[in-house]
C-alpha cells in the first residue's frame, strides 16, 4: 500500500493577501503619455510662436489702455472705405437697350405711311377698308385717318414716311431713358456718364446723348415741314415711342466692386508710445485691426530669445495645468491611471479639443475668417467631455475638462473667461452625460451643454455689452457648438468603443434586449438556467445599487454569465426537471470536466456573437477558480468508502475540481460570483425561512472569501455586508411562502352548494 500523500495546506485570508499584494507599480507609461501630451500641445500652441489676440466683442468697452510698444502701418479703415465709395460712385450705371422696341415702333410708322401711300392709288369700292384698316392700326391713339389723309398730301407720304422711319431709328438706338432713372441715378450729377450695351457691344456716353420720352418725340417729328403735321405726329408718337433702357443692376456692381477692388488701402504709421484704445472706449473693427497689426509687427521685431523665453513659460504653465490634471485623476480614479490604453485615449479626446481651439484661433488670427468675438464660444469644449463621460466614467471627463480648460486659457492669453467657461462646461457635460444609457439622451445633454453656454453669454452681454448683432453672433456660436459637440459625440462613440475595446452604457442597454437572439435561445434549451439568470440578474441588479456599483453592467452580464450551458443543458440541475439525473451515471471527475466545460463553451459563445469585454469576464469569473464542492465531496466519500476496502489508493486533489476560471476582479463581478452561488443554494432549501436564507447566505459568502474569490474585487467588508443584507431581502420575498388553499371536496363538504361554487381569494 503507497503512502498517502500529504495534503496541501489551506492558506489563510492573512497569508493569501500578503501573498498576492500587487508590486508597486511605476506609471512609466502614463508619465510618457503625459510628457507626449504636454510636448505636442506646446508645438501645436506655439509652434509658429505667440501671437496675442482679442476676444473681445464689438462695442464692448476696453477694459485697459493699450500702448504701442513698436512702430507699425496700419490700415485706415474709414479713409479706405471713403476712397472706395468715391471709386464706386465713378463707375457709370450700366443700362441694356432693348432693341425690339426700335423694331416694333419702325414696323408701325412704316406700316402706316405704306397704308397711306396704298389709300391713293386703290380703287373706290376698296377705298373705305383701306382707311378702316389704317384706323384700326391708329387704335388707341388720338389721332384718326382722315387726320393723317387731310395733313399728308400724297405727294408727301413717302417723303414724310422715309423721315420719321429714319428719325425714329436714331433716337431709339441713342437710347431713350426714363424720367424716374434720371430722377433717382443721375439727380445732381447732370454731367454723369452712363454705359449702354445692347447685348454685342457697349459705349459710354454723357448722360445729355440720350433722350427722354418728350424730347425724343419731338426729335422724331422735327423735320416734318409743318406745325399742323407735327403737332399730329407727336400725337401718334405717344402710344409708338416708349423708353427703351434698362437699369442692369447686376452688371453696374460688378463693375463697382471690380472699381473698389482697384483702390489701394490707405496706411497709416503708428509710432511707439501712442495709444492704440483708451480704457473704456469700445471695440470697432478698427480697434481689432490695429491690435492685430500690433501684435504682428511685435512679433516680427521680437529677439529670438524673447520669443523661446515666452514659449518657455507657457510650456511650463501648461506642465503645471497638465501635473494638477493628473493628481486629480489618479485621487478620483486610479484605475484609468494603470491602464495605458484607457489614458492613450484621454490623450487623443484631448488633443481633439485642443487641436479645434488652435485652428479656430488660426483661422480668426490669420485669415480672419471667425470674429475674435466668437472665437471662445466656438471652441468645442463638449465633445472630448462627452466621449470621456460615456466611455470612461465622470470622474474621468472631469480631469479631461479641467485639464482642456486650462490649456485653452493659456493658449487665449491666459483667458480666465475662458477657463471658468471650460469648467463650467465640463461640470455640466460630466453630471449629464456619465449614465447615459440611451443615444437619445445624450442630445439632452448636449441640450444642456448649449444653455450653459448660452446663459454664459448672456452673463457677459450684461458685464460687457456688446452690440446686438454681435450679441446675436456670440448666441448662434454658442448654440451651435454645444449641438455639434453632441452630434460629433454621437457619431464618435462606436468608433472609440472599437477601437479601445469599451463597452458603454449605451451598448450594454442594447444587449439587455430579451429579444436577442442568444438568449432566446437559451429560453428555448434552457429554460432554467434562462429563469436562474433573471433571478441572478435581479439579485446582482439591487445589491450594485446599494453599494454604487454599476447596476446596468452586473444585470446585463447576469443574462449571459451562464450561456455556456447552451452546449450541455441536460447536465444541470436547473434544466433536469423530471428526467433522470446524467450525473448519475458518471464518475465525480467526469462530471466535474463537463460542469466545469460551461465556462470555456460560454467563452467561445460568446467572442462567436462578439458579445464585449465585460461579459467575456462574467463568463470567466463569476465562478473563478472556485471549488465544484458537490462532486469533490461525492468524490471524496466515495474514496473513503473504496480505502475502507481496501481498493482507495488515489488521493483526491481539489485542484481537479476547480473551475479554471480567475478571481472577480471588480465589484461588479464580485456581486454576480455571490448572486450565482447564493440564487442557486436557495432552490435547495426546504420551506424558506429569512432566517434559512440568512444562514445560508452567510456560509456562502464566508466560503467565497476562504476560497479567496474575493481577494482583489475592491470591495470592503461594509460593502459585502450590504450585499449580504440585499441579498437576503430580494431571496426572502422571492420565495416567501403561500397559504395552502382547500381543496375543492372540502369546500364543498363544509359550505353550502351556492358558496361552494365561487372561487377562493389568491394572493
Amino acid at each position: 500500500m503507497k503512502p498517502r500523500t500529504p495534503r496541501k495546506k489551506q492558506k489563510g485570508i492573512a497569508e493569501r493577501k500578503t501573498e498576492n499584494a500587487p508590486k508597486r507599480e511605476r506609471p512609466y507609461k502614463a508619465v510618457a503619455l503625459g510628457l507626449l501630451l504636454w510636448l505636442f500641445t506646446t508645438w501645436l500652441f506655439f509652434g509658429s510662436g505667440i501671437v496675442r489676440h482679442t476676444d473681445q466683442a464689438m462695442g464692448q468697452r476696453a477694459t485697459s489702455t493699450i500702448v504701442a510698444s513698436v512702430d507699425f502701418e496700419c490700415e485706415n479703415l474709414k479713409e479706405t472705405a471713403f476712397k472706395q465709395a468715391k471709386a464706386a460712385g465713378a463707375v457709370p450705371p450700366v443700362f441694356t437697350i432693348d432693341p425690339s422696341m426700335e423694331k416694333r415702333a419702325l414696323k408701325v410708322v412704316r406700316e402706316l405711311f405704306l397704308r397711306l401711300h396704298k389709300l391713293t392709288t386703290v380703287p373706290e369700292e376698296q377705298y373705305q377698308p383701306t382707311k378702316n384698316s389704317i384706323d384700326d392700326l391708329l387704335l388707341g391713339s388720338s389721332v384718326g385717318a382722315q387726320e393723317l389723309i387731310d395733313l399728308f398730301p400724297s405727294n408727301q407720304i413717302a417723303s414724310a414716311g422715309a423721315s420719321l422711319s429714319t428719325n425714329l431709328a436714331k433716337v431709339m438706338s441713342a437710347g431713350i431713358l426714363s424720367d424716374e432713372y434720371r430722377r433717382t441715378l443721375f439727380k445732381g450729377y447732370p454731367d454723369r456718364k452712363l454705359t449702354i450695351t445692347d447685348g454685342t457691344a457697349s459705349r459710354t456716353v454723357p448722360q445729355q446723348s440720350t433722350y427722354s420720352t418728350s424730347r425724343a418725340i419731338r426729335t422724331v417729328a422735327a423735320p416734318l415741314p409743318t406745325a399742323q403735321q407735327r403737332d399730329l405726329v407727336t400725337r401718334l408718337l405717344g402710344n409708338i415711342v416708349a423708353d427703351n433702357m434698362t437699369y442692369d443692376e447686376p452688371a453696374t456692381e460688378a463693375l463697382r466692386q471690380k472699381a473698389i477692388g482697384k483702390v489701394s488701402p490707405v496706411m497709416q504709421q503708428h509710432l511707439a508710445g501712442s495709444t492704440i484704445i483708451r480704457a473704456g472706449e469700445p471695440i470697432t473693427q478698427q480697434t481689432r485691426l490695429l491690435l492685430q497689426r500690433h501684435e504682428q509687427k511685435r512679433k516680427e521685431n521680437q529677439e529670438v530669445f524673447e520669443q523661446v523665453m515666452e514659449i518657455l513659460g507657457n510650456s511650463i504653465l501648461l506642465l503645471a495645468g497638465l501635473i494638477a490634471a493628473a493628481v486629480f485623476l489618479r485621487v478620483v480614479a486610479p484605475e484609468i491611471v494603470r491602464r495605458p490604453d484607457h489614458l492613450l485615449l484621454l490623450v487623443l479626446l484631448s488633443l481633439t479639443t485642443l487641436g479645434l481651439a488652435r485652428l479656430l484661433t488660426y483661422l480668426s488670427v490669420y485669415h480672419s475668417l471667425v470674429s475674435p468675438g466668437f472665437l471662445i464660444y466656438l471652441v468645442p469644449h463638449a465633445l472630448a467631455i462627452l466621449l470621456a463621460a460615456i466611455l470612461l466614467g465622470g470622474s474621468a471627463a472631469l480631469c479631461l475638462g479641467l485639464w482642456t480648460s486650462f490649456a485653452t486659457a493659456v493658449l487665449f492669453d491666459q483667458s480666465f473667461t475662458v477657463f471658468v467657461l471650460g469648467i463650467l462646461i465640463a461640470i455640466t457635460a460630466t453630471s449629464t452625460a456619465r449614465h447615459v444609457h440611451r443615444r437619445a439622451s445624450l442630445f439632452k445633454a448636449g441640450l444642456w451643454v448649449c444653455a450653459v453656454k448660452v446663459l454664459f453669454v448672456l452673463i457677459a452681454a450684461i458685464l460687457n455689452r456688446p452690440v446686438i448683432p454681435e450679441l446675436v453672433g456670440q448666441l448662434g456660436s454658442a448654440f451651435l457648438s454645444g449641438m455639434l459637440s453632441t452630434i460629433l459625440a454621437l457619431l464618435l462613440i462606436p468608433l472609440f468603443e472599437k477601437l479601445f475595446k469599451i463597452t458603454t452604457d449605451i451598448t450594454l442597454l442594447e444587449l439587455s434586449d430579451m429579444g436577442n437572439p442568444l438568449l432566446q435561445k437559451m429560453a428555448i434549451q434552457a429554460p432554467g438556467t434562462y429563469h436562474h439568470s433573471l433571478m441572478v440578474a435581479t439579485l446582482s441588479q439591487n445589491a450594485a445599487e446599494a453599494i454604487g456599483a454599476n447596476p446596468l453592467l452586473v444585470r446585463v452580464c447576469a443574462y449571459y454569465h451562464d450561456i455556456g450551458k447552451l452546449a450541455k443543458p441536460e447536465f444541470f440541475t436547473e434544466n433536469i426537471q423530471h428526467m433522470e439525473n446524467p450525473h448519475d451515471e458518471l464518475s465525480p471527475h467526469m462530471s466535474s470536466l463537463v460542469i466545469v466545460s460551461h465556462v470555456k463553451e460560454g467563452l467561445s459563445l460568446a467572442r462567436r456573437n462578439k458579445l464585449p469585454q465585460p461579459i467575456l469576464d462574467a463568463i470567466e469569473q463569476h465562478h473563478g477558480n472556485g471549488l465544484i464542492a458537490y462532486f469533490y465531496h461525492k468524490a471524496k466519500t466515495q474514496q473513503q468508502k473504496e480505502a475502507a476496502n481496501g481498493r482507495g489508493t488515489e488521493t483526491i486533489n481539489d485542484s481537479d475540481f476547480r473551475y479554471g476560471g480567475a478571481p472577480a476582479v471588480s465589484p461588479e463581478m464580485a456581486i454576480l460570483s455571490l448572486a450565482d452561488a447564493s440564487e442557486a443554494a436557495s432552490r435547495s432549501i426546504e420551506k424558506p425561512t429569512p432566517q434559512k436564507i440568512a444562514n445560508m447566505i452567510n456560509d456562502i459568502f464566508a466560503t467565497k472569501i476562504r476560497d479567496g474569490q474575493l481577494d482583489h474585487a475592491n470591495l470592503t467588508m461594509a460593502q459585502i455586508n450590504t450585499v449580504k443584507k440585499s441579498f437576503i431581502f430580494s431571496l426572502s420575498n422571492m420565495l416567501h411562502g403561500r397559504i395552502p388553499y382547500p381543496k375543492d371536496h372540502e369546500n364543498n363538504a363544509n359550505q353550502p352548494a351556492a358558496k361552494a361554487s365561487n372561487p377562493s381569494p389568491k394572493d
